[in-house]
């Protein structure tokens, strides 16, 4: 599967889920420029550290399906565990991978990305997260690099445009603020206390794309 399939196959849910989006092209583009912010950040890390065991073309893939599950429901809430769900259900008859080991990794690389952590502890999202327990919440933070990749790919990505993640997060809170087509008090007040969670690991794949991390640093995280 390569950026081409991943965006015929979101083409193919938003059809199936006509009444779900407000701009369904918006998301199939932002699927593309998300695979290839990932495919950048991955080739700076491993021209500065090529021995580091990242499997490029699998982030990227990874990157690219972040949002994958979208289409499917109307309320975004917990999109990351419905796309990764629906990885782990199709991803091997849809080519995502060839094996279900790969599969499931995969799976695993999208489910933390974004501030799901800080919405599964939300009071406010209990009724929702009733469709995915049991879960152990260990799973909604990034652990290794290859999730934090992809996380951060997302959160750096603006209108196509490669940008900081300080600014992308400014510009999600001021729009779930103040925008009455994306109003949500549950998203502003998740994103405010991800914040800080979000720029450390922001500050940490840039550090290790600046090739500015000793082995000892790049060690204390983990590789699927």
């Amino acid at each position: 599967m390569n950026k081409e399939t991943i965006q015929n196959w979101a083409r193919e849910l938003v059809e199936a889920n006509p009444d779900n989006f407000h701009s369904p092209e918006d998301y199939i583009r932002h699927l593309g420029e998300v695979y290839d912010v990932a495919e950048v950040v991955v080739g700076n890390i491993l021209a500065k550290y090529p021995n580091i065991p990242l499997i490029a073309e699998e982030i990227s893939l990874a990157a690219g399906l972040h949002d994958i599950g979208r289409p499917l429901e109307k309320d975004q809430t917990f999109h990351e565990l419905r796309g990764a769900r629906l990885i782990e259900e199709n991803g091997l008859t849809k080519g995502v991978a060839p094996s279900l080991r790969e599969v499931d990794r995969i799976a695993q690389m999208i489910r933390p990305h974004g501030f799901v952590y800080e919405m599964w502890h939300d009071p406010d999202c209990a009724d929702q997260r009733s469709e995915y327990e049991p879960l152990d919440d260990i799973l909604l933070l990034p652990r290794t690099w290859q999730e934090a990749i992809v996380a951060y790919a997302d959160m750096a990505n603006l209108g196509g445009e490669r940008v900081r993640v300080a600014e992308r997060m400014d510009e999600l809170i001021h729009r779930y603020e103040h925008d009455p087509k994306y109003k949500n008090e549950m998203i502003v007040r998740t994103a405010q206390t991800a914040l800080d969670r979000l720029l450390s690991l922001a500050e940490r794949v840039e550090l290790l794309e600046q090739g500015k991390m000793n082995d000892k640093e790049i060690v204390q995280y983990g590789f699927l």
